[in-house]
């Protein structure tokens, strides 16, 4: 059977759609087939983070963002993410979710750690609050205002330095002295230490001796306390 031309392309371009509509899943990350359930999370700031943005459970991707509103409580606005995540990864209570970067200029995804050990896991339509992402911008304006505040002390330093040039010239030149003072004295000592050795060892030796010998009267006077008024009287009779 041979088929016309308007046939072929009716196959053909029917062939053509459903290989685009494929890709399109594909490139689009659809969920038709996968099951899974959603969370909420509520940020002040979300520092770029956009619909679609992947989730990722301890660095691994479970999941998207589906959904970003602005909430208008009655005495705070924050942001409120709808995040879809595989029916496997299951996040339980305490835990963190943190807006990051894939790389150093990279595209923003949305972290979750997976919660406290031995707690319950989340149900599905749970609220996670989000830890607020570092302000780099606040971060430049603090390190600005530091390296402004180590120049001024560093001027200051040197400005010191430079007027009172000549007095730290003079204690440096006074420290050496010192010094070599300390060094002779040292080497003096040394010396007479080498010289004196016997006698400063005789010395030690004989304070050894009355030390021991004061001890043995401390200790006879104790056991025989009336030597010292048989002594006395002999004196008196002397006299």
């Amino acid at each position: 059977m041979k088929l016309n031309n308007e046939i072929k392309i009716g196959m053909l371009v029917t062939i053509v759609v459903v290989a685009l509509l494929w890709l399109t899943i594909q490139v689009g990350d659809f969920n038709f087939s996968n099951k899974g359930y959603e969370l909420k999370v509520h940020f002040y700031g979300i520092e770029g983070l956009e619909d679609e943005a992947p989730v990722r459970l301890n660095g691994f991707e479970v999941g998207a963002v589906k959904d970003i509103r602005i909430v208008y409580d009655d005495n705070e606005t924050y942001m409120e993410l709808t995040i879809w995540l595989e029916e496997d990864a299951r996040i339980r209570e305490g835990a963190k979710a943190r807006v990051k970067t894939m790389g150093f200029l990279g595209d923003k995804y949305l972290d979750l750690s997976a919660g406290d050990k031995n707690a319950p896991f989340l149900q599905p339509g749970s609220i996670i609050v989000g830890q607020e992402p570092v302000d780099f911008e606040e971060i430049l304006q603090e390190g600005q205002v530091i390296a402004k505040n180590l120049k001024e002390i560093t001027d200051n330093i040197n400005e010191r330095l430079r007027v009172n040039s000549a007095a730290i010239d003079e204690i440096v030149v006074n420290l050496n002295v010192s010094m070599k003072n300390i060094a002779a004295i040292s080497d003096n000592v040394n010396e007479r230490l080498v010289v004196n050795k016997n006698k400063i060892d005789d010395i030690v030796g004989n304070l050894n001796t009355t030390t021991q010998n004061l001890e043995e009267l401390s200790e006879d006077l104790k056991l025989n306390p009336w030597k010292l008024l048989y002594k006395e009287k002999t004196r008196k009779k002397k006299e």
